[in-house]
């Protein structure tokens, strides 16, 4: 078996990274901001469709795959504040809460994009073996 046939395992990682760095950026800031709350939730909305990615049904895996991409858009580019920070975010955040920060923003986006990258190649696996039953 390949992971290619598997898209549930690697949507149910990505989302459990999701939910363990959002509850763990939480809990880690004394400020318990409200955003660090979105990606456990989406990570739980992804976790709900894997039953659908498991059994084939494709509306399911687009929409995972939508959720994905965008979290990981999103993750990528507070990634590269993080690594890249302006001076304001120097004043404003520690060196080890910048390196926190880093850490868990690559983490959720590491794992989002070689989520989307075993969907997409689930994707083309599944049209080139309809194409050649048809052929």
């Amino acid at each position: 078996m390949n992971i290619v046939d598997r898209p549930d395992i690697a949507n149910n990682t990505h989302a459990a990274v999701l939910i363990g760095a959002g509850l763990t950026s939480y809990f880690l800031n004394e400020n318990r901001p409200k955003t660090a709350l979105i990606p456990p939730l989406a990570g739980s909305a992804l976790f709900l469709l894997s039953s659908g990615m498991k059994s084939g049904d494709r509306s399911v895996a687009h929409a995972a795959v939508g959720v994905t991409s965008l979290l990981s858009i999103m993750t990528g580019v507070l990634f590269s504040k993080a690594i890249a920070p302006s001076e304001e975010a120097r004043q404003k955040f520690k060196p080890e809460v910048r390196q926190r920060r880093a850490s868990v923003f690559g983490l959720m986006t590491l794992t989002g994009l070689a989520a989307v990258g075993v969907y997409v190649a689930g994707f083309i696996q599944k049209r080139k073996q309809a194409e050649s039953m048809i052929a």
